[in-house]
């Protein structure tokens, strides 16, 4: 999502918080006091909040977002598609 921080920024949940994003949205986050952290990182993690700039940093996202809900990720670096499946109630 190019432009989910914005909406991150503009509800105030980024405010004090990491944040990475694709660079033309850099002055619109740092606006809403949000702590700009350059994209060559590919994600950023600050507590429960996770972004990314581009969907380059997917893995990486994945990785924060699996152990954030308190599971791991194991097999190779091979780049293979992903899936994920669970039940929500």
């Amino acid at each position: 999502m190019l432009f989910g921080q914005l909406i991150l920024a503009a509800a105030g949940v980024a405010k004090d918080h990491k944040c990475t994003a694709f660079p033309p949205v850099k002055p619109a986050l740092v606006a809403s006091g949000t702590h700009w952290v350059e994209p060559d990182t590919m994600a950023a993690k600050d507590g429960n909040l996770i972004t990314v700039a581009t969907y380059e940093g997917h893995p990486e996202f994945i990785q924060h977002f699996m152990k954030a809900l308190g599971g791991n990720i194991s097999g190779s670096n091979k780049k293979n598609p992903l899936s994920l499946w669970g039940t929500f109630k």
